[in-house]
């Protein structure tokens, strides 16, 4: 027998030497994005992106190449130890019924170990080569999509290789790819091929023992937070040859031998010996309290089942906000999303913990290649943040608050960057801005051009355009035209951030603006 917890965390050390090898290789993916040339016309695009998708595929390799031999020998030692728990804690229950047990392994058992580290070998092998198509997949259709974008002129430089980055690390790093379109990422295979594998060729070493030994009556292990199909079955008695009336058939009854099925895919639960007569490992009540809604979590209850998957999911945040902030870092793009979200996510995670009691994983969310360094300067960013939003923003909450900043972060940068402080919003096209008054250096053409063309314009030359910036009662920055709207009684005036004059236009003052001026003197 397995005990469920141990089987769980067995693959954590090799997981985080995957996670490891993920980021870096993103990390590569993003820098490359980063320095692209998006404004090659489509047939050197074609040609580069050849060149860009073996280069790819070369460093997948290289990186997880690295990881086989570790990978080999770090299997073949779980395996063996997993093997050896599992039989000894059944030939424990054998001695216990008077079963003489011997404690060499057969030579059919040691066919069967050695066919697990083959077999289980072979997966991480061929996750390279999976993991290598896919990933150039991702990377090329994230390049495509950038320079379209770019060409296109839908979006700018920046903005498309930001946009590719986010996506990439969004995804993490595809390994499998099924026919039905779903993906698995590398870390969820490495967790799958350690626990399945292992778990399964510990199976067939007890049902060989038992085998050997003709014994054919077998109790399942149960835990709290078993998939729902699984429930049915944890904690039963069966029978291996079906042939017992009193119990059902062990391979019908819990799947055994499928991959929905017991020890199949991501499978924790595992058998011993039963004895006729008998007691139970598991009493009814015990199984019942299994399912029971016995954890709160803002004030509604869940069931282990359902509060694992709720900390599986945070812990999925966690992990892709880390890869964005290590992507992000290395193509040289700004990182404060991914700090924010990265410092949001670890908190919510810690309420979330402390009001159910459920214990942190930490092997669940680290990634390995995210050193202190990172995380310190995540950290720092993401309270810099905060401090800015709460200035800034007053929505009841500093979540809110954040969030709304970083909805409007590039008009928070752009007025930073020309010394212009924020005041607060009116809508998504009119800021409240303190600029001072400002005098006009000069006027475009179309400001003068209006005053011949436009009759009640006449009068609204460079000195009449500064009465209306000196005079003005608001000051609106308009984000959708980079410009500054100079509201005073009777017209307002628009400079662009040079102090030139774009245009100025006799208007009575409107009243709807009278709501935004309390507090501005």
């Amino acid at each position: 027998m397995l005990d469920p917890n141990v089987l769980d965390s067995l693959p954590d050390a090799l997981v985080a030497l995957y996670a490891q090898a993920e980021q870096d290789i993103l990390a590569d993916m993003a820098r490359r994005l980063a320095q692209y040339d998006y404004w090659i016309p489509a047939a050197e695009h074609q040609r580069q992106k050849l060149r860009e998708m073996n280069v790819t595929q070369q460093e997948i390799i290289k990186q997880l190449s690295q990881l086989t031999g570790k990978s080999k020998d770090e299997i073949k030692q779980l395996m063996q130890q997993a093997c050896d728990d599992a039989l000894e804690t059944d030939r424990e229950y054998y001695r216990q019924h008077g079963t003489d047990v011997p404690t060499a392994l057969s030579q059919e058992m040691k066919n069967i170990l050695n066919a697990g580290y083959t077999s289980t070998g072979k997966l991480f092998k061929n996750l390279t080569k999976t993991t290598a198509s896919a990933g150039q997949t991702q990377f090329v259709h994230a390049l495509d999509r950038a320079w379209l974008e770019v060409q296109s002129g839908a979006f700018d430089y920046s903005t498309a290789i930001r946009s590719a980055v986010k996506e990439l690390s969004r995804q993490g790093l595809h390994a499998v790819q099924y026919p039905s379109g779903r993906s698995d990422t590398l870390e969820v295979a490495v967790r799958r091929s350690v626990v399945t594998g292992i778990n399964q060729t510990a199976a067939q070493m007890q049902l060989q023992l038992a085998d050997e030994l003709d014994s054919d009556l077998v109790e399942t292990t149960a835990h709290a937070g078993a998939r729902p199909s699984h429930v049915v079955w944890q904690g039963q008695v069966f029978s291996l040859s079906g042939k017992n009336p009193k119990y059902p058939d062990f391979r019908s009854a819990t799947g055994y031998g499928t991959g929905a099925g017991l020890c199949g895919w991501n499978c924790r639960h595992s058998f011993f010996p039963y004895f006729e007569g008998a007691g139970h490992a598991y009493t009814s009540d015990q199984l019942r309290s299994y399912e029971d809604k016995s954890i709160s979590y803002n004030g509604k209850m869940y069931t282990e089942y359902e509060a694992s998957q709720m900390q599986r999911h945070n812990e999925r945040q966690i992990r892709r906000w880390k890869r964005e902030y290590a992507a992000m870092e290395a193509a040289g793009l700004n990182t404060t999303e991914a700090a924010v979200k990265l410092h949001s996510w670890r908190e919510r995670q810690r309420d979330f913990l402390n009001q159910t009691g459920l214990k942190v994983q930490s092997a669940r969310q680290e990634n390995v290649g995210f050193g202190r360094s990172q995380a310190s300067r995540a950290t720092r960013r993401a309270k810099t943040v905060e401090n800015k939003a709460n200035r800034l923003y007053n929505l009841g909450n500093t979540e809110d608050n954040v969030a709304a900043y970083l909805k409007h972060k590039p008009v928070h940068d752009e007025l930073e960057a020309h010394g212009i402080r924020f005041i607060r919003w009116i809508s998504e096209k009119e800021v409240i801005v303190d600029v001072g008054k400002p005098k006009i250096t000069s006027e475009t053409k179309h400001a003068a051009d209006n005053r011949t063309l436009k009759l009640d314009r006449a009068n609204m030359t460079i000195e009449k355009a500064q009465s209306f910036v000196d005079n003005a009662k608001i000051v609106v920055y308009q984000p959708d035209r980079k410009n500054l709207k100079f509201l005073a009684e009777d017209g307002y005036a628009i400079l662009n951030f040079d102090n030139v004059l774009v245009t100025a236009v006799p208007q009575r003052w409107r009243n709807k603006y009278n709501k935004y001026l309390e507090g501005l003197k």
